[in-house]
C-alpha cells in the first residue's frame, strides 16, 4: 500500500518573497488570470485559469515542446501498431507524486494511476469535460452511459510501467490528446483518501509534474520547481489588482507580470506572439435582393479589390474565412485547408449577368453597408462604397450605429450587407462556420443543405477527416459569395525580454512554463 509520507521542509524567507513579489530577481513567471484556479482536478479541469494551473503542476505521458512537437515526459518512449489502434507507453521507472510545499510522498507514478485517470474520466458522475475527446477508446461510450463496467475501458496496464490503450478506430490525433490535462495520472489511494476534496484544496493535491503546489490562496496560486541553470523557478497565477490603467506592455516593463495579452498594436520592443480568432467579412443578406449569387459574386470581389488593410499593426489579409493559427484536433487548420478565397472573375461581366437573369438594383438608395460605430473601419466601408459606385454606378449608403444594434440587426436579418467581425469562439472552426447555417446563428439565411450535412458530418469526425469537412464547407460559403472575407483581426502575447521556451495556445488554452527560461 502506498502511503503518503510528509517531511516538513525548511524555506528560506527569500523563497517567500519570490513568491509575493514580482521582479524580486528569481527566475518566477507571473501570468494575470480572471479568476484564480479553483480546482486542480485534472480531470474535472475547464476553467483557463484551472487548465493553465493543471497543465503546469502535472505531467503526463507526453508534453509539447516548445518547437511544437510532442516529446517524451513520464514516459521513455511508445509503441503505435501497425493498424493505429494500439498504443503501448514505456513509463520511467521511479516516478514519485509530490505534496505541498515540495514534500516528497511514497506514492509512485504507475501505469495503474493512468488507468485509475481514465476510468474516472468516463464515470457518468465525473461529467469530464475530457470524456468527448477520448471516445475513440474502445467501449467509451458503453462506460460513459453506465451500460459496461468501467474495466472494460480500452486502457490497461499490462505491468506498473507499462501502459496499453486499446483505441476501438484509429485516431491521428490521439497522442496530442494525451497533453490535455484529463489525460494526467491519478492515484487511486489518495484519491480515495481525500474524501470527495481531491484536487480542491492543498492537502488533497499531489503533483506529478516538475512543479509544485507551493501556496494556495484568495490572493493567488503559486506553483514553484527546484531548478539548476537559468529555468523558470516559480509560476505565479494573480489577479490584477493595481487598478493603474497600464497597458500590457507597461505591465510587463514595470515588472507586475512576465506576460500579457495586448490588443493595442502598438509597436513594441517586447517578445511578441500573434494570433486571431476573428476574421471581418463583408456579409450580403440572401433573403433580400442578394440571393443572387451573380450579384454576391459581382459585388464582393469589386469589394475584396478594393479594401485595404487597415493600417496600425492589427490587421492582416484573410486568406479565408477561417484565421491563421487555428486548429482542428491539434491540426493547422489554415495550412491543411490552404486559401480557399474563390477567383470570381470579371466583376462588371458578373454584374451584367445578374441584370440579365432579371435582377434589378434600381432602387439602390434603400440598399446601405451596415458596419458597427467605433470599429476604426469607416474608411474600410468608404473604400468598398466607391468601388460599387465606379464599377457600377450603385449608390449606397454607410450606416454605423451601435455595437448592441449592430448585433440585433444581425441576428434579426435586419440588413443587406453587412461588413462584420466573425469570431471563432474559443478557436473552434466549427463554431465560425455554424454561424451560417440554421445549426447555428443562420447569419445571412444562407440555407443549403449540402453546407449543412457536411457541416453535421464534421461534428462527429475526427482528423484530417473533420478538417477536410470544415474546409469544404469553407470552401462553399465562399464560393456562393455569402461571405467575403477581407482581414483577419489581430491579438498578440507580448512576453518579456529574456523569456524562452515558452509554450501558448491562448484557445485550448495551453500557458506552459515547464520548459522556459528567463536570462
Amino acid at each position: 500500500m502506498k502511503q503518503l509520507r510528509l517531511i516538513a521542509a525548511l524555506l528560506a524567507a527569500f523563497f517567500v518573497l519570490s513568491l509575493t513579489s514580482c521582479g524580486s530577481g528569481s527566475n518566477s513567471f507571473t501570468w494575470f488570470v480572471d479568476s484564480i484556479p479553483a480546482n486542480l482536478d485534472p480531470q474535472v479541469a475547464s476553467n483557463a485559469s484551472d487548465v493553465i494551473a493543471c497543465e503546469n503542476l502535472y505531467s503526463g505521458l507526453v508534453r509539447r515542446t516548445p518547437s511544437g512537437d510532442l516529446a517524451p515526459d513520464l514516459c521513455q518512449r511508445w509503441e503505435i501498431s501497425s493498424d493505429k489502434r494500439t498504443y503501448t507507453f514505456y513509463l520511467k521507472d521511479g516516478l514519485t507524486y509530490t505534496a505541498t510545499k515540495g514534500n516528497p510522498t511514497e506514492y509512485a507514478i504507475t501505469a495503474e494511476d493512468f488507468v485509475f485517470a481514465f476510468r474516472r474520466m468516463f464515470r457518468p458522475g465525473t461529467n469530464s469535460p475530457y470524456a468527448v475527446e477520448f471516445s475513440a477508446l474502445e467501449n467509451s461510450a458503453d462506460v460513459l452511459a453506465d451500460r459496461m463496467p468501467e474495466s472494460s475501458l480500452g486502457v490497461t496496464a499490462a505491468d506498473p510501467l507499462t501502459l496499453v490503450f486499446h483505441l476501438s478506430a484509429p485516431d491521428e490525433t490521439f497522442l496530442s490528446k494525451l497533453t490535455l490535462p484529463g489525460a494526467m495520472p491519478c492515484d487511486e489511494e489518495f484519491f480515495d483518501s481525500t474524501r470527495g476534496t481531491y484536487g480542491l484544496t492543498s492537502a488533497s493535491t499531489l503533483s506529478s509534474g516538475p512543479f509544485y503546489l507551493y501556496n494556495w490562496t484568495s490572493s493567488g496560486l503559486f506553483l514553484r520547481r527546484t531548478v539548476s541553470g537559468n529555468e523558470i523557478d516559480s509560476l505565479r497565477l494573480v489577479q490584477n489588482t493595481t487598478n493603474s490603467g497600464q497597458s500590457a506592455e507597461e505591465l510587463i516593463n514595470n515588472e507586475k507580470c512576465t506576460a500579457a495579452l495586448d490588443d493595442t498594436g502598438t509597436p513594441t520592443s517586447l517578445q511578441s506572439i500573434s494570433y486571431s480568432d476573428t476574421t471581418w467579412c463583408l456579409l450580403f443578406n440572401c433573403n433580400s435582393i442578394f440571393a443572387s449569387p451573380e450579384l454576391r459574386k459581382a459585388l464582393g470581389g469589386a469589394a475584396a479589390a478594393a479594401a485595404e488593410v487597415p493600417s496600425g499593426g492589427l490587421f492582416a489579409e484573410a486568406k479565408g474565412l477561417i484565421p491563421d493559427g487555428l486548429t482542428v484536433d491539434g491540426i493547422n487548420y489554415r495550412q491543411t485547408a490552404g486559401d480557399v478565397r474563390p477567383s470570381f472573375g470579371d466583376p462588371r461581366s458578373l454584374y451584367i449577368a445578374a441584370r440579365d437573369s432579371g435582377v434589378s438594383v434600381t432602387d439602390s438608395g434603400r440598399i446601405t453597408l451596415l458596419l458597427p460605430a467605433g470599429s476604426g473601419l469607416s474608411d474600410t466601408a468608404e473604400q468598398i462604397n466607391s468601388s460599387w459606385q465606379k464599377e457600377f454606378s450603385l449608390f449606397f449608403s454607410v450606416e454605423e450605429v451601435e455595437q448592441d444594434e449592430f448585433d440585433k440587426r444581425l441576428s434579426e436579418g435586419n440588413y443587406t450587407i453587412a461588413l462584420a467581425p466573425i469570431q471563432a469562439e474559443g478557436g473552434s472552426v466549427y463554431s465560425a462556420l455554424a454561424r451560417f447555417s440554421p445549426l447555428g446563428d443562420g447569419l445571412t439565411g444562407y440555407d443549403n443543405a449540402l453546407y449543412t450535412t457536411q457541416l453535421s458530418a464534421s461534428a462527429s469526425a475526427t482528423g484530417s477527416t473533420r478538417c477536410s469537412l470544415l474546409a469544404q464547407c469553407e470552401r462553399q460559403i465562399l464560393e456562393d459569395g455569402v461571405v467575403i472575407p477581407l482581414f483577419t483581426q489581430q491579438k498578440r502575447l507580448l512576453v518579456a525580454n529574456g523569456v524562452e521556451g515558452l509554450v501558448f495556445d491562448p484557445f485550448l488554452p495551453v500557458l506552459d512554463v515547464t520548459q522556459a527560461t528567463k536570462k
